[in-house]
């Protein structure tokens, strides 16, 4: 009888996976990557402007429907009313990344989310843009200057078993912080970049103009320079719902997917900037765009 139980059990774990690991699965053929970046609004910002937040939550629920991205970088969190698991809510299938320390209120302004599916996380991590990085809400770029962060991870894609490194941050809106978050950037990325392909997303509150984004892209001197996805695409454009159709002028961008590392030869088959409107005012879901971009290697 016991011998026919444990027989029982055993075909019925085979069949259900029993004490598998969801995270561990045999490795898929190698495909495009779909990436977004998008500063969602913070829910109390701009109520006048803006619709609630619990409806913006169904127009962001649209977009990422929309593009179906496989790696997210979201800015603009807050801990307020469990506003990543209200986002996560829109995202199934997905798992987030951010900064939780013990005896830390967490602190999601940046945020990875990822496509469990897909990815394995192999080490993650973060620092802040200040000049004492690795101490946890520092400041001192900028006065004022929120805190702000860069959150990275080390992941295993398995389409095509590959590792990769991905960021996502939100650099301070008070200069000169860009212009001294970019060079920091750049040398905690490099280690990384040296070894692995890199993407690495976020609000800059850098045009393609400004001194920050010039140090992000042409200077070498910090052991790499990123590529922009918009560079790379052969058609950058946008997508929207409205009539007539909108002005967008790529020229004021200040989020950005850039792409570097190891020698690849990263190419873009896509780039668009999603200006839907949404409810009764014809309102944008946030005061920023979300950037999406399709990435091969």
């Amino acid at each position: 009888m016991r011998a026919r139980i444990a027989l029982a059990l055993a075909l019925s774990c085979l069949a259900l996976g029993c004490g598998e690991d969801p995270e561990a699965s045999e490795p898929l053929p190698p495909k495009p990557l779909s990436v977004m970046t998008f500063n969602v609004l913070c829910s109390v910002c701009n109520p006048s402007e803006y619709d609630p937040w619990d409806e913006r939550l169904d127009y962001f629920a649209d977009i990422f429907a929309r593009h179906d991205p496989d790696l997210i970088g979201l800015q603009e969190i807050t801990p307020l009313a469990g506003e990543v698991e209200s986002l996560l809510a829109t995202l199934p299938g997905r798992k987030a990344l951010f900064f939780e320390q013990a005896d830390w209120p967490p602190y999601p302004d940046a945020a990875i989310f990822y496509r469990t599916s897909r990815f394995r996380v192999l080490e993650r991590g973060e620092y802040w843009l200040s000049p004492t990085p690795d101490e946890p809400r520092s400041t001192g770029f900028a006065k004022p200057q929120l805190p702000r962060l860069v959150v990275w991870a080390r992941l295993l894609d398995k389409a095509g078993d590959r590792e990769m490194f991905f960021a996502s941050t939100h650099f301070d809106n008070n200069s000169p912080s860009q212009e001294l978050s970019a060079p920091l950037v750049l040398e905690r990325t490099a280690p990384f970049a040296a070894e692995l392909p890199v993407v690495f997303v976020g609000d800059f509150n850098s045009q393609p103009s400004d001194p920050a984004y010039k140090t992000l892209t042409a200077d070498a001197s910090h052991g790499l320079s990123f590529q922009n996805a918009y560079d790379l695409a052969q058609k950058p454009g946008i997508v929207e719902n409205q009539d007539p159709d909108p002005s967008y002028d790529p020229a004021d961008r200040i989020d950005h997917v850039f792409v570097a590392g190891a020698g690849v030869p990263w190419t873009a088959s896509s780039w668009a900037a999603d200006l839907f409107v949404y409810g009764a005012k014809k309102r944008y879901p946030s005061d920023h765009r979300a950037m999406v971009t399709t990435l091969d290697r």
